[in-house]
């Protein structure tokens, strides 16, 4: 009767595993929108910061301009067509105008919690 029971307990726990690992396998949500320039933001910005470090953030051009500045003073390497590309890919798709982006639900939140409200447009990123 133990057996039995062991066996049955055992076959639930497969059957549960095999039907959720499509679930666990799932990666997050991208939180950078597919536009020219995003290659570039990925390759020079994540190789310090993590993307949901500055993904949230929405400034002017000239915040931006003023970020990418303040990041090169502490040592990013970029090229100045690198420097064009962030700027413009950053402005256009995480600029002040820009619908912020929210949290995934394996982020923390449900779908019936609000999303938190952007970030003020005057604050950049910190390094």
């Amino acid at each position: 009767m133990r057996l039995r029971t062991l066996f049955a307990a055992a076959a639930a726990t497969a059957i549960t595993l095999v039907a959720a690992a499509p679930v666990l396998a799932q990666a997050p949500a991208d939180p950078l929108p597919d536009a020219p320039g995003k290659d570039v933001v990925e390759r020079v910005c994540t190789a310090c910061h993590d993307v949901s470090q500055f993904a949230s953030a929405r400034l002017t051009p000239q915040g931006w301009d003023d970020v990418i500045s303040q990041m090169q003073s502490l040592g990013a390497s970029m090229s100045a067509d690198d420097q064009s590309a962030i700027a413009a890919y950053l402005s256009k798709n995480l600029g002040a105008s820009a619908p912020a982006t929210s949290p995934t639900p394996s982020e923390g939140t449900s779908p019936s919690t609000p999303a938190a409200p952007p970030a003020p447009a005057t604050q950049p990123p910190q390094p």
